[in-house]
């Protein structure tokens, strides 16, 4: 993607952020905002800029004394959008050596930035990735920068997403959005574990979908499987009956995945390809309209 062109997709935090570092999304701080809190007296906010005259003189009349008033103000805040990206050995597969994932991480990076808010990400597969982590910033450079770190990212050397539980340990931020990006063709106590850790934040599951059921043979005979996470290949008698047995496999765990989103009231997004600012802009909207 090139950055003057760069796609990018409009959120706003669900509540109030408690925080001094200006940004878009309502605060609860006094400042310089634009959202009115009331009025309060020139001596105990002593800001001339803001004297309103009419305020004053119908306070003085009505109550008979001689306060000059001022108009107070919310101060927007900021907050920080946290990318966990999957690099484990199924997503080797689904995600065409990460590209997907690395224009993501330039899409929210390019988000948050323009938007004053900062970015941070982390990567895991059986352990977490510190070669593909970056602490919170608001580094102009960062959208790029994150998308060639993850490009050029060693694949995984053993099987397995473990290293999920402490990507998500990495979030610290009292005010944050949790981009989590995977297939989750993972066990479902390791997502139920991980958004058990994220609970206090707001979490927007990426679910990238597999179809390798639609790639096998439909008639019956030898065929050669390899294991997307452990890399071990080995023939097998491929009949109609194990095509179907493993689409069912598919959607029960789905199903499982989809029940654990709703008990800890999360709202996935379901991709195929690159996902784009419209897709996660409407996703956004979605989520204010419910």
């Amino acid at each position: 993607m090139s950055e003057n062109t760069q796609d990018e997709f409009r959120y706003r935090y669900p509540h109030k952020v408690y925080g001094h570092i200006p940004g878009a999304h309502t605060g609860t701080s006094l400042g310089s905002g634009d959202r009115f809190a009331g009025f309060a007296d020139l001596f105990d906010y002593p800001d001339p800029r803001r004297l309103d005259i009419r305020a004053s003189l119908r306070s003085n009349m009505a109550d008979a004394g001689n306060r000059w008033l001022v108009r107070r103000y919310q101060q927007r805040s900021s907050v920080t959008l946290w990318l966990l990206g999957d690099l484990s050995k199924s997503m080797a597969i689904s995600n065409n050596n990460n590209d997907k994932l690395a224009n993501l991480a330039q899409l929210i990076a390019h988000s948050a930035i323009s938007l004053g808010d900062r970015f941070a990400m982390a990567g895991f597969d059986a352990q977490w990735r510190q070669d593909v982590s970056v602490m919170p910033t608001t580094q102009r450079s960062m959208p790029v920068l994150a998308a060639d770190i993850i490009r050029s990212a060693k694949p995984a050397q053993a099987s397995g997403a473990d290293g999920l539980v402490h990507a998500a340990n990495l979030v610290t931020s009292s005010h944050a959005m949790v981009f989590l990006a995977s297939d989750f063709c993972v066990d479902i106590s390791l997502i139920e574990k991980t958004l058990r850790q994220l609970s206090h934040y707001t979490v927007i599951p990426i679910v990238w979908q597999h179809h390798d059921a639609d790639h096998f043979p439909s008639h019956a005979g030898w065929t050669e499987m390899r294991d997307s996470e452990t890399g071990q290949r080995r023939s097998v008698w491929m009949r109609p009956s194990m095509k179907k047995k493993w689409q069912q496999s598919m959607t029960d765990h789905f199903e499982k995945l989809d029940a654990c989103f709703t008990h800890h009231r999360v709202k996935p997004l379901f991709v195929d390809g690159d996902v784009t600012g419209e897709q996660l802009s409407q996703y956004f909207l979605g989520l204010r309209r419910a």
